[in-house]
């Protein structure tokens, strides 16, 4: 295979991690040795080890280009230029290891353009369930050349636009909306087939640092930022719901760390301090502010995490909370302070009922 485009050359640290962002994912990359031997990169973290003064060619396939090519913290450069915002779907440097054998990384990270909704809704009896919904997505463009007609923009688009211009999306058995990858500029989201005749909202893609790299805006201003992925995750719902907590460990990559152990919890007043001698029917803090939970069996107060995650027995108040006392094989709580708000959603559990993700982040792994 010939790889020919740009390239540089690197001097590599004795353990080094090349984090390579593609824009809207869809993209692998491969390292070649100066014996021609090709090494590919399929996505995650792949290491590799080479001997001391192995120079490498390093190409990157991407459909949509290349936002950024890091070693550890620092973007790479090439004559002084930082290697980001690439448009070139193949991408070529090189790259000599130090005068020591090397462990070098790939982190093959899929940088999104796009939005993520689940639509619940609750039946007369209170019983939470995915909901079915349509929506369109289309150029601001073409929404107000069709007077903001959703159905009429998106036939414009699909007319005199190209296929990026527009989407038509439904969700599946799970209540679960994702769109496909949006490029640059402002989209118009809305419900199609709406009884309820619900607002539409803006879908803002955007290459600019300074400000999120892909959000929604509301009609009353309020925004929603997207992950480090470039996903915006919203919930759709009818009526204001409550939600089940479920802790999950992560370390500093944001991967699950899949632990074992057990912790308490306090809870803080508005001010930051523990809150004594709290009582509902299921749920009550003791005079040094430790919370008891009751399970419709028993009252529990030390709760146990399997595999890096733990769904609390009863649904907290909106509210400030901190970790205590937490004990585990391998690691150590760097977070322990949270927050619970009401109608804050990550998603449904397996019985389709709505739950918070609290993610904690742990030393030592």
């Amino acid at each position: 295979m010939m790889l020919v485009t740009s390239s540089l050359g690197i001097q590599a640290k004795s353990t080094s991690t090349l984090h390579i962002e593609l824009t809207g994912g869809l993209g692998t990359a491969e390292i070649m040795t100066d014996e021609d031997i090709t090494y590919p990169v399929d996505g995650g973290d792949d290491s590799f080890t080479f001997d001391k003064d192995t120079k490498l060619k390093i190409t990157i396939h991407s459909k949509y280009g290349i936002d950024s090519v890091q070693d550890d913290s620092s973007v790479l450069k090439q004559k002084g230029e930082k290697i980001e915002k690439i448009s070139a779907k193949d991408y070529t440097f090189t790259y000599k290891t130090s005068d020591i054998d090397t462990n070098l990384t790939i982190n093959l990270t899929e940088m999104h353009s796009r939005f993520k909704i689940t639509s619940i809704t609750a039946d007369e009896n209170g019983e939470v369930m995915p909901d079915k919904v349509k929506y369109g997505c289309v150029t601001k463009g073409f929404y107000e050349e069709a007077d903001e007609k959703i159905e009429e923009a998106i036939e414009l688009a699909q007319e005199n636009g190209l296929e990026s211009d527009y989407q038509i999306l439904e969700s599946d058995d799970n209540g679960v909306l994702q769109s496909n990858d949006f490029i640059k500029g402002t989209y118009i989201i809305e419900k199609m087939d709406d009884e309820d005749e619900t607002e539409p909202f803006e879908l803002i893609v955007t290459r600019n640092k300074d400000i999120p790299y892909t959000y929604i805006r509301l009609n009353n201003g309020y925004e929603f930022s997207s992950d480090k992925t470039g996903t915006v995750k919203m919930i759709e719902s009818n009526q204001y719901i409550k939600s089940a907590t479920r802790i999950i460990l992560k370390n500093k990559n944001d991967n699950l760390v899949e632990n074992n152990g057990t912790f308490k919890i306090k809870m803080l007043d508005s001010e930051g301090k523990v809150l004594k001698s709290y009582k509902n029917d299921y749920l009550k803090t003791d005079k040094k502010g430790y919370i008891s939970m009751y399970d419709s069996v028993r009252w529990i107060s030390t709760f146990t995490i399997k595999n890096g995650k733990c769904v609390l027995p009863v649904v907290l108040p909106d509210g400030d909370y901190k970790i205590t006392k937490s004990k585990f094989n391998d690691c150590s709580l760097k977070t322990t302070d949270f927050t619970v708000s009401s109608n804050s959603i990550s998603g449904l559990d397996g019985d389709s009922q709505p739950i918070s993700n609290i993610v904690l982040q742990v030393r030592g792994n």
